[in-house]
Protein backbone atom coordinates (compact mmCIF):
# COMPACT_ATOMS: atom_id res chain seq x y z
CA UNK A 1 0.00 0.00 0.00
CA UNK A 2 1.05 3.97 -0.91
CA UNK A 3 2.61 5.60 2.38
CA UNK A 4 0.91 8.93 3.71
CA UNK A 5 3.72 10.99 1.78
CA UNK A 6 2.72 9.09 -1.78
CA UNK A 7 -0.95 9.91 -0.63
CA UNK A 8 -1.00 13.40 -0.22
CA UNK A 9 1.03 13.86 -3.06
CA UNK A 10 -2.00 13.74 -4.90
CA UNK A 11 -3.69 16.26 -2.52
CA UNK A 12 -4.47 19.52 -3.39
CA UNK A 13 -3.18 22.67 -0.86
CA UNK A 14 -6.35 23.51 0.15
CA UNK A 15 -6.80 19.76 1.16
CA UNK A 16 -3.37 19.40 2.98
CA UNK A 17 -4.25 22.47 5.35
CA UNK A 18 -7.48 21.01 5.92
CA UNK A 19 -6.08 18.31 7.23
CA UNK A 20 -3.37 19.54 9.11
CA UNK A 21 -6.38 21.83 11.00
CA UNK A 22 -8.32 18.23 11.31
CA UNK A 23 -5.26 16.48 13.16
CA UNK A 24 -4.08 19.18 14.78
CA UNK A 25 -0.93 19.35 12.86
CA UNK A 26 1.44 22.57 12.48
CA UNK A 27 3.21 23.58 8.43
CA UNK A 28 4.69 26.52 9.85
CA UNK A 29 8.09 26.43 8.40
CA UNK A 30 7.50 24.28 5.23
CA UNK A 31 9.67 26.04 2.51
CA UNK A 32 8.30 24.16 -0.52
CA UNK A 33 5.48 21.96 -1.06
CA UNK A 34 7.26 18.32 -0.71
CA UNK A 35 8.12 19.73 2.25
CA UNK A 36 4.47 20.47 3.65
CA UNK A 37 3.66 17.30 2.91
CA UNK A 38 6.24 15.48 4.76
CA UNK A 39 5.57 17.70 7.71
CA UNK A 40 1.91 16.57 7.68
CA UNK A 41 3.03 13.19 7.09
CA UNK A 42 5.31 12.72 9.96
CA UNK A 43 2.41 14.40 12.23
CA UNK A 44 -0.25 12.31 11.32
CA UNK A 45 1.36 8.89 11.04
CA UNK A 46 2.69 9.34 14.69
CA UNK A 47 1.55 6.75 16.96
CA UNK A 48 -0.62 8.44 19.46
CA UNK A 49 -1.96 10.78 16.53
CA UNK A 50 -3.29 7.69 14.75
CA UNK A 51 -4.43 5.93 17.77
CA UNK A 52 -6.33 9.10 19.43
CA UNK A 53 -7.93 10.28 16.01
CA UNK A 54 -9.37 6.49 15.34
CA UNK A 55 -10.46 6.60 18.96
CA UNK A 56 -12.16 9.99 18.49
CA UNK A 57 -13.75 9.32 15.33
CA UNK A 58 -15.01 5.27 16.51
CA UNK A 59 -16.67 7.14 19.75
CA UNK A 60 -18.64 9.75 17.64
CA UNK A 61 -19.18 7.61 14.32
CA UNK A 62 -19.39 3.80 15.92
CA UNK A 63 -19.47 3.12 11.91
CA UNK A 64 -15.85 3.93 12.32
CA UNK A 65 -14.46 0.89 13.74
CA UNK A 66 -16.50 -1.40 11.67
CA UNK A 67 -15.16 0.40 8.58
CA UNK A 68 -11.30 0.08 9.75
CA UNK A 69 -12.01 -3.42 11.11
CA UNK A 70 -12.77 -4.43 7.41
CA UNK A 71 -10.09 -2.90 5.49
CA UNK A 72 -7.78 -4.68 7.88
CA UNK A 73 -9.20 -8.10 7.76
CA UNK A 74 -9.20 -7.65 3.88
CA UNK A 75 -5.18 -6.38 4.25
CA UNK A 76 -5.73 -2.82 4.50
CA UNK A 77 -7.39 -2.44 1.05
CA UNK A 78 -10.98 -3.06 -0.71
CA UNK A 79 -11.95 -2.65 -4.44
CA UNK A 80 -13.87 0.84 -3.84
CA UNK A 81 -17.29 -0.57 -4.85
CA UNK A 82 -17.54 -3.56 -2.47
CA UNK A 83 -16.20 -0.68 0.05
CA UNK A 84 -18.57 2.19 -0.61
CA UNK A 85 -21.43 -0.58 -0.23
CA UNK A 86 -21.66 -0.42 3.18
CA UNK A 87 -19.61 2.48 4.55
CA UNK A 88 -20.61 5.00 1.61
CA UNK A 89 -18.48 6.83 -1.07
CA UNK A 90 -15.98 9.74 -1.38
CA UNK A 91 -17.02 12.42 -3.61
CA UNK A 92 -14.12 13.66 -5.99
CA UNK A 93 -14.00 17.41 -5.52
CA UNK A 94 -11.90 19.63 -6.94
CA UNK A 95 -10.52 22.95 -5.75
CA UNK A 96 -13.38 25.37 -6.61
CA UNK A 97 -16.22 22.92 -5.29
CA UNK A 98 -13.56 21.84 -1.82
CA UNK A 99 -14.09 25.61 -0.99
CA UNK A 100 -17.39 26.16 -1.71
CA UNK A 101 -19.08 23.21 0.20
CA UNK A 102 -16.22 22.45 2.51
CA UNK A 103 -17.41 18.42 3.04
CA UNK A 104 -15.14 17.93 5.51
CA UNK A 105 -17.40 19.89 8.05
CA UNK A 106 -20.31 17.97 6.20
CA UNK A 107 -19.18 14.44 5.27
CA UNK A 108 -21.61 12.01 3.94
CA UNK A 109 -20.11 8.96 4.19
CA UNK A 110 -17.88 6.98 6.94
CA UNK A 111 -15.69 6.69 3.91
CA UNK A 112 -15.66 10.70 3.74
CA UNK A 113 -15.14 10.80 7.10
CA UNK A 114 -11.91 8.63 7.22
CA UNK A 115 -10.24 10.44 4.03
CA UNK A 116 -10.78 14.20 5.02
CA UNK A 117 -8.90 13.02 8.63
CA UNK A 118 -6.15 10.99 6.20
CA UNK A 119 -6.99 7.60 7.65
CA UNK A 120 -7.39 6.15 3.96
CA UNK A 121 -6.80 7.04 1.13
CA UNK A 122 -8.02 6.36 -2.65
CA UNK A 123 -6.35 4.45 -5.21
CA UNK A 124 -5.68 2.47 -8.84
CA UNK A 125 -5.58 -1.16 -9.80
CA UNK A 126 -5.38 -3.13 -12.50
CA UNK A 127 -5.31 -2.60 -16.34
CA UNK A 128 -8.10 -2.61 -18.61
CA UNK A 129 -11.34 -4.59 -18.17
CA UNK A 130 -9.74 -5.38 -14.60
CA UNK A 131 -9.06 -1.73 -13.59
CA UNK A 132 -10.92 -0.41 -10.33
CA UNK A 133 -10.47 2.13 -8.05
CA UNK A 134 -9.25 1.11 -4.31
CA UNK A 135 -10.10 2.24 -1.00
CA UNK A 136 -6.88 1.61 1.34
CA UNK A 137 -5.34 2.38 4.91
CA UNK A 138 -1.72 3.77 4.59
CA UNK A 139 1.05 1.46 5.30
CA UNK A 140 2.51 3.81 8.01
CA UNK A 141 -1.03 4.07 9.39
CA UNK A 142 -2.09 0.39 9.47
CA UNK A 143 0.51 -0.91 12.07
CA UNK A 144 -0.98 1.96 15.09
CA UNK A 145 -4.93 0.77 14.44
CA UNK A 146 -6.24 -1.56 16.43
CA UNK A 147 -5.84 -5.08 14.85
CA UNK A 148 -8.84 -7.81 14.76
CA UNK A 149 -6.63 -9.54 16.41
CA UNK A 150 -4.31 -9.24 19.24
CA UNK A 151 -0.73 -10.39 18.49
CA UNK A 152 0.38 -10.64 21.68
CA UNK A 153 -2.17 -12.33 23.25
CA UNK A 154 -2.70 -14.86 20.83
CA UNK A 155 1.85 -15.65 20.77
CA UNK A 156 1.28 -15.55 24.65
CA UNK A 157 2.02 -12.56 26.37
CA UNK A 158 -1.30 -12.10 28.04
CA UNK A 159 -1.54 -8.01 28.33
CA UNK A 160 -4.23 -5.83 26.58
CA UNK A 161 -3.93 -2.37 25.34
CA UNK A 162 -5.09 0.92 27.56
CA UNK A 163 -6.47 3.71 26.26
CA UNK A 164 -4.11 6.25 24.99
CA UNK A 165 -2.47 8.44 27.93
CA UNK A 166 -3.43 12.34 26.74
CA UNK A 167 -0.74 14.24 25.35
CA UNK A 168 0.90 16.27 27.93
CA UNK A 169 1.76 12.92 29.85
CA UNK A 170 3.69 11.19 26.76
CA UNK A 171 7.14 11.15 26.64
CA UNK A 172 8.31 10.50 23.16
CA UNK A 173 11.09 8.17 22.16
CA UNK A 174 13.27 11.06 20.76
CA UNK A 175 16.44 11.97 19.43
CA UNK A 176 17.84 12.99 22.48
CA UNK A 177 20.54 10.62 22.87
CA UNK A 178 21.66 10.93 19.26
CA UNK A 179 21.77 14.38 20.28
CA UNK A 180 24.21 14.04 23.18
CA UNK A 181 26.57 11.64 20.84
CA UNK A 182 26.95 14.52 19.11
CA UNK A 183 27.18 16.84 21.67
CA UNK A 184 29.99 14.32 23.03
CA UNK A 185 31.92 14.40 20.02
CA UNK A 186 32.07 18.01 20.40
CA UNK A 187 32.91 18.42 23.29
CA UNK A 188 36.23 15.83 22.98
CA UNK A 189 36.97 18.02 20.36
CA UNK A 190 37.27 21.07 21.75
CA UNK A 191 37.77 20.17 25.77
CA UNK A 192 39.63 17.66 27.53
CA UNK A 193 37.84 14.75 29.53
CA UNK A 194 40.74 13.56 32.14
CA UNK A 195 40.97 10.02 33.07
CA UNK A 196 41.95 8.99 37.20
CA UNK A 197 41.79 5.28 38.25
CA UNK A 198 38.33 5.41 39.09
CA UNK A 199 37.07 6.56 35.62
CA UNK A 200 36.47 9.93 33.96
CA UNK A 201 37.42 13.03 35.72
CA UNK A 202 34.11 14.31 37.52
CA UNK A 203 35.15 17.92 37.07
CA UNK A 204 35.31 17.30 33.10
CA UNK A 205 32.40 14.72 33.81
CA UNK A 206 30.56 18.09 35.41
CA UNK A 207 31.39 20.44 32.23
CA UNK A 208 29.83 17.98 29.57
CA UNK A 209 27.05 17.14 31.28
CA UNK A 210 26.13 20.90 31.43
CA UNK A 211 25.84 20.43 27.81
CA UNK A 212 23.56 17.77 27.29
CA UNK A 213 19.93 18.72 25.60
CA UNK A 214 17.52 18.07 28.93
CA UNK A 215 18.21 18.14 32.34
CA UNK A 216 17.66 15.04 34.51
CA UNK A 217 15.83 14.79 37.62
CA UNK A 218 17.12 11.37 38.22
CA UNK A 219 20.62 11.35 39.21
CA UNK A 220 21.22 7.14 39.24
CA UNK A 221 19.27 7.16 35.12
CA UNK A 222 21.55 10.39 34.39
CA UNK A 223 25.08 8.50 35.15
CA UNK A 224 23.92 5.05 33.96
CA UNK A 225 22.97 7.50 30.59
CA UNK A 226 26.55 8.83 30.62
CA UNK A 227 28.36 5.49 31.22
CA UNK A 228 26.58 4.00 28.01
CA UNK A 229 27.29 6.75 25.76
CA UNK A 230 31.14 6.28 26.90
CA UNK A 231 30.79 2.84 26.28
CA UNK A 232 29.22 2.88 23.21
CA UNK A 233 31.57 5.30 21.74
CA UNK A 234 34.62 3.15 23.23
CA UNK A 235 32.86 0.32 21.44
CA UNK A 236 32.43 1.25 17.94
CA UNK A 237 36.22 2.81 18.68
CA UNK A 238 35.87 5.97 18.71
CA UNK A 239 37.90 6.84 21.78
CA UNK A 240 41.97 6.28 22.64
CA UNK A 241 43.87 7.34 25.37
CA UNK A 242 46.30 9.84 25.34
CA UNK A 243 49.97 9.63 26.89
CA UNK A 244 48.64 12.44 28.85
CA UNK A 245 45.66 10.24 30.18
CA UNK A 246 42.97 12.47 28.61
CA UNK A 247 40.63 10.90 25.83
CA UNK A 248 40.76 11.87 22.35
CA UNK A 249 39.02 11.15 19.17
CA UNK A 250 39.98 8.86 16.14
CA UNK A 251 38.81 10.98 13.51
CA UNK A 252 38.39 7.94 10.91
CA UNK A 253 35.70 6.35 12.59
CA UNK A 254 34.18 9.16 14.19
CA UNK A 255 33.93 10.97 10.54
CA UNK A 256 32.33 7.47 9.35
CA UNK A 257 29.35 7.73 11.78
CA UNK A 258 29.19 11.53 11.06
CA UNK A 259 29.10 10.96 7.16
CA UNK A 260 26.31 8.29 8.00
CA UNK A 261 22.42 9.81 7.79
CA UNK A 262 20.28 9.95 10.60
CA UNK A 263 18.43 6.78 10.56
CA UNK A 264 21.71 4.62 9.41
CA UNK A 265 23.05 6.68 12.87
CA UNK A 266 20.06 5.38 14.58
CA UNK A 267 20.58 1.91 14.05
CA UNK A 268 24.53 2.17 14.27
CA UNK A 269 23.77 3.13 18.36
CA UNK A 270 20.82 1.03 18.39
CA UNK A 271 23.34 -2.31 17.31
CA UNK A 272 26.05 -1.10 19.30
CA UNK A 273 23.82 -1.77 22.38
CA UNK A 274 21.84 -4.68 21.88
CA UNK A 275 25.09 -6.86 20.38
CA UNK A 276 27.53 -5.33 23.09
CA UNK A 277 28.46 -8.76 25.82
CA UNK A 278 30.41 -5.85 27.76
CA UNK A 279 27.51 -3.62 28.57
CA UNK A 280 25.53 -5.55 31.63
CA UNK A 281 22.26 -3.65 31.78
CA UNK A 282 21.60 -6.03 34.91
CA UNK A 283 24.53 -4.57 36.71
CA UNK A 284 24.00 -1.27 35.88
CA UNK A 285 20.13 -0.81 36.75
CA UNK A 286 20.01 1.69 39.69
CA UNK A 287 19.48 -0.11 42.85
CA UNK A 288 20.97 -3.53 42.39
CA UNK A 289 24.31 -4.50 42.67
CA UNK A 290 26.01 -7.42 40.70
CA UNK A 291 28.76 -9.06 43.87
CA UNK A 292 31.76 -10.15 43.04
CA UNK A 293 30.88 -13.67 44.77
CA UNK A 294 30.73 -17.21 44.00
CA UNK A 295 31.27 -18.75 40.65
CA UNK A 296 27.86 -16.94 38.95
CA UNK A 297 27.79 -14.79 35.56
CA UNK A 298 24.58 -13.50 33.34
CA UNK A 299 24.59 -13.05 29.71
CA UNK A 300 23.11 -9.66 28.78
CA UNK A 301 23.34 -9.98 24.98
CA UNK A 302 21.44 -13.29 25.77
CA UNK A 303 19.21 -11.66 28.36
CA UNK A 304 18.72 -8.71 25.06
CA UNK A 305 17.65 -11.13 22.89
CA UNK A 306 14.76 -12.50 24.71
CA UNK A 307 13.34 -9.24 26.28
CA UNK A 308 13.56 -7.36 22.47
CA UNK A 309 11.59 -11.00 20.95
CA UNK A 310 8.86 -10.46 24.05
CA UNK A 311 8.20 -6.99 23.65
CA UNK A 312 7.79 -7.56 19.99
CA UNK A 313 4.98 -9.43 20.46
CA UNK A 314 3.41 -6.03 21.58
CA UNK A 315 1.20 -4.04 19.49
CA UNK A 316 3.12 -1.32 17.40
CA UNK A 317 2.04 1.89 18.94
CA UNK A 318 -0.43 0.48 21.50
CA UNK A 319 -0.31 1.73 25.19
CA UNK A 320 0.37 -0.63 27.81
CA UNK A 321 0.37 -0.50 31.38
CA UNK A 322 4.23 -0.98 32.05
CA UNK A 323 3.24 -3.24 35.35
CA UNK A 324 1.12 -5.31 33.63
CA UNK A 325 3.63 -5.83 30.81
CA UNK A 326 6.20 -6.77 33.67
CA UNK A 327 3.48 -9.74 35.11
CA UNK A 328 3.21 -10.84 31.54
CA UNK A 329 6.83 -11.32 31.79
CA UNK A 330 6.48 -13.26 34.82
CA UNK A 331 3.51 -15.51 33.27
CA UNK A 332 4.82 -16.13 29.91
CA UNK A 333 8.57 -16.30 30.25
CA UNK A 334 10.20 -15.92 33.72
CA UNK A 335 13.55 -17.17 32.98
CA UNK A 336 14.13 -14.58 30.29
CA UNK A 337 17.25 -14.27 32.04
CA UNK A 338 18.43 -17.49 33.30
CA UNK A 339 17.39 -20.01 30.73
CA UNK A 340 18.65 -22.80 33.72
CA UNK A 341 16.15 -21.54 36.04
CA UNK A 342 18.91 -20.71 38.72
CA UNK A 343 17.23 -18.24 41.16
CA UNK A 344 19.97 -19.16 43.98
CA UNK A 345 23.38 -19.20 43.15
CA UNK A 346 23.12 -15.01 41.87
CA UNK A 347 24.65 -12.81 44.57
CA UNK A 348 22.99 -9.40 43.53
CA UNK A 349 21.86 -7.49 46.35
CA UNK A 350 19.89 -3.49 46.91
CA UNK A 351 22.43 -0.90 47.29
CA UNK A 352 20.31 0.76 49.66
CA UNK A 353 20.09 -2.63 52.39
CA UNK A 354 22.96 -4.52 51.05
CA UNK A 355 20.21 -7.22 51.25
CA UNK A 356 21.04 -10.50 48.79
CA UNK A 357 18.19 -10.78 46.67
CA UNK A 358 18.05 -14.79 46.21
CA UNK A 359 15.03 -17.28 45.51
CA UNK A 360 12.25 -16.98 42.31
CA UNK A 361 10.13 -14.99 45.46
CA UNK A 362 12.78 -12.25 44.95
CA UNK A 363 11.62 -12.30 40.70
CA UNK A 364 9.88 -9.07 40.88
CA UNK A 365 13.10 -7.52 42.75
CA UNK A 366 15.40 -8.38 40.62
CA UNK A 367 13.92 -9.30 36.84
CA UNK A 368 10.83 -6.86 37.71
CA UNK A 369 13.63 -3.89 38.30
CA UNK A 370 15.29 -4.85 34.86
CA UNK A 371 12.92 -4.69 32.89
CA UNK A 372 11.68 -1.36 34.61
CA UNK A 373 15.00 0.19 33.79
CA UNK A 374 15.53 -1.48 30.13
CA UNK A 375 11.83 0.36 29.48
CA UNK A 376 12.48 3.71 31.15
CA UNK A 377 16.13 3.56 30.34
CA UNK A 378 18.10 1.81 26.84
CA UNK A 379 15.01 1.41 25.11
CA UNK A 380 13.43 4.51 25.56
CA UNK A 381 16.79 6.39 25.13
CA UNK A 382 17.35 4.62 22.18
CA UNK A 383 13.74 4.84 20.64
CA UNK A 384 12.27 2.40 20.43
CA UNK A 385 9.81 2.53 23.39
CA UNK A 386 7.24 5.73 23.86
CA UNK A 387 6.92 6.06 27.72
CA UNK A 388 3.82 7.75 29.26
CA UNK A 389 4.10 9.65 33.00
CA UNK A 390 1.41 7.92 35.30
CA UNK A 391 -1.53 10.02 36.23
CA UNK A 392 -3.06 9.20 39.85
CA UNK A 393 -2.63 5.70 41.01
CA UNK A 394 -1.60 4.34 37.63
CA UNK A 395 2.05 3.05 37.03
CA UNK A 396 4.06 4.35 33.71
CA UNK A 397 2.59 3.66 30.13
CA UNK A 398 4.87 2.07 27.52
CA UNK A 399 4.40 1.26 23.57
CA UNK A 400 6.35 0.08 21.20
CA UNK A 401 7.52 2.92 19.34
CA UNK A 402 7.82 3.29 15.58
CA UNK A 403 11.67 2.70 15.05
CA UNK A 404 10.77 -0.23 18.12
CA UNK A 405 8.66 -1.28 15.63
CA UNK A 406 10.47 -1.09 12.80
CA UNK A 407 13.91 -2.99 14.50
CA UNK A 408 12.19 -5.35 16.15
CA UNK A 409 11.12 -6.85 13.01
CA UNK A 410 7.10 -5.82 12.62
CA UNK A 411 5.28 -5.13 9.89
CA UNK A 412 5.83 -1.16 10.19
CA UNK A 413 7.56 1.31 7.75
CA UNK A 414 10.69 3.06 8.45
CA UNK A 415 9.62 6.23 10.04
CA UNK A 416 9.50 9.69 9.10
CA UNK A 417 11.84 12.12 8.70
CA UNK A 418 11.25 15.81 9.53
CA UNK A 419 12.93 18.01 6.74
CA UNK A 420 16.04 19.78 8.59
CA UNK A 421 15.49 23.19 9.52
CA UNK A 422 17.86 25.60 8.53
CA UNK A 423 20.60 27.60 10.74
CA UNK A 424 19.93 30.95 11.95
CA UNK A 425 22.69 33.68 12.25
CA UNK A 426 22.41 36.51 14.50
CA UNK A 427 23.80 40.29 14.06
CA UNK A 428 25.78 39.78 17.53
CA UNK A 429 27.06 36.71 16.19
CA UNK A 430 25.28 33.78 17.51
CA UNK A 431 24.58 30.67 15.65
CA UNK A 432 21.42 28.40 16.53
CA UNK A 433 21.09 24.92 15.64
CA UNK A 434 18.37 23.78 15.81
CA UNK A 435 17.24 20.27 17.15
CA UNK A 436 17.36 17.66 14.25
CA UNK A 437 20.28 19.29 12.58
CA UNK A 438 22.68 17.09 10.54
CA UNK A 439 25.41 16.18 13.62
CA UNK A 440 28.17 16.52 10.80
CA UNK A 441 27.33 20.10 10.27
CA UNK A 442 26.76 20.85 14.39
CA UNK A 443 30.08 19.42 14.49
CA UNK A 444 31.34 21.74 11.80
CA UNK A 445 29.96 24.86 14.10
CA UNK A 446 31.61 23.63 17.07
CA UNK A 447 35.02 23.92 15.15
CA UNK A 448 34.45 27.66 14.32
CA UNK A 449 31.92 28.72 17.21
CA UNK A 450 32.30 28.25 21.12
CA UNK A 451 29.36 26.50 22.95
CA UNK A 452 26.67 28.50 24.80
CA UNK A 453 23.59 26.33 25.56
CA UNK A 454 21.78 23.46 24.52
CA UNK A 455 17.86 24.25 25.63
CA UNK A 456 15.55 24.59 23.34
CA UNK A 457 18.68 24.68 20.79
CA UNK A 458 21.79 24.77 20.54
CA UNK A 459 23.77 28.07 20.07
CA UNK A 460 27.12 28.95 19.71
CA UNK A 461 29.30 32.09 19.88
CA UNK A 462 31.80 33.17 17.00
CA UNK A 463 34.31 34.79 18.73
CA UNK A 464 38.12 35.35 17.90
CA UNK A 465 39.45 32.97 20.05
CA UNK A 466 36.97 29.66 18.02
CA UNK A 467 38.18 31.31 14.52
CA UNK A 468 42.05 30.64 15.47
CA UNK A 469 41.25 27.76 16.47
CA UNK A 470 39.62 26.91 13.40
CA UNK A 471 42.39 28.78 11.74
CA UNK A 472 44.76 26.54 13.15
CA UNK A 473 42.84 23.71 12.14
CA UNK A 474 42.81 24.92 8.46
CA UNK A 475 39.52 26.03 8.15
CA UNK A 476 39.47 29.15 7.02
CA UNK A 477 36.90 32.34 7.05
CA UNK A 478 35.70 31.92 3.16
CA UNK A 479 35.06 28.27 4.21
CA UNK A 480 33.16 29.63 7.14
CA UNK A 481 31.37 31.65 4.89
CA UNK A 482 30.43 29.45 2.61
CA UNK A 483 29.10 26.68 4.87
CA UNK A 484 26.95 29.42 6.58
CA UNK A 485 25.42 30.69 3.38
CA UNK A 486 24.37 27.19 2.48
CA UNK A 487 22.93 26.64 5.56
CA UNK A 488 21.38 29.76 6.78
CA UNK A 489 18.36 31.32 4.92
CA UNK A 490 20.29 34.54 5.27
CA UNK A 491 23.90 35.52 6.35
CA UNK A 492 23.93 39.22 8.21
CA UNK A 493 26.28 40.90 6.33
CA UNK A 494 27.82 41.95 9.15
CA UNK A 495 28.87 38.85 10.14
CA UNK A 496 29.89 37.86 6.78
CA UNK A 497 31.86 41.42 6.28
CA UNK A 498 33.82 40.65 10.11
CA UNK A 499 34.74 37.05 8.66
CA UNK A 500 36.03 37.69 5.40
CA UNK A 501 38.03 40.92 7.79
CA UNK A 502 39.32 38.04 10.12
CA UNK A 503 40.53 35.96 7.26
CA UNK A 504 42.41 38.80 5.49
CA UNK A 505 44.16 39.91 8.71
CA UNK A 506 44.60 36.07 9.41
CA UNK A 507 46.35 35.35 5.77
CA UNK A 508 48.34 38.63 6.21
CA UNK A 509 49.67 37.09 10.05
CA UNK A 510 50.46 34.22 8.42
CA UNK A 511 52.50 35.61 5.66
CA UNK A 512 54.30 38.24 7.66
CA UNK A 513 55.43 35.41 10.16
CA UNK A 514 56.15 32.68 7.16
CA UNK A 515 58.43 35.85 6.09
CA UNK A 516 60.39 36.47 8.87
CA UNK A 517 63.77 35.48 8.91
Amino acid sequence: MPTTVQMLRGYPDQLLEVMAELRGAFLEGADTPEQKIEMLAAQVTEPTSVQMTYDELAETYPPVEQAIETLLREGGEMREAQFSREFGGIRRMGPARLERETPWFYPESVAELLYYYGMIGTGFRGAGPEAHTTIYIPDDVSPWLPHPFNPASEEGLNVRPIAPPSAGRVLPADDGFLEDVGTLIGFLHTERLRLTPSGPDPADIDRFVQRLQMPFADEADLNVRLALLLHLANRMGWLRRTDDGSVQLTGNRVRAFMDQTRPEQRVTLWKAWRDSPDWNDLCRTPGLECAKAGNWSNDPVQTRAAVLRILAMLQPGAWYSQSEVIDAFKEAEPDFQRPTGDYDTWYIRRTDTQEFLKGFDQWDAVEGELLRFLLRGPLHWLQAMDLAEPSAGDDYGISLSQWGAYWLGEDAPQPHESPRRPLMVEGDFTVVVPHGTPLIDRFRVERFAEWRSSYPQYVYQIRQQSLQRAADEGITASLIVEFLKRHTRALPDKVERALLRFGETSQAAHSSAAAAP
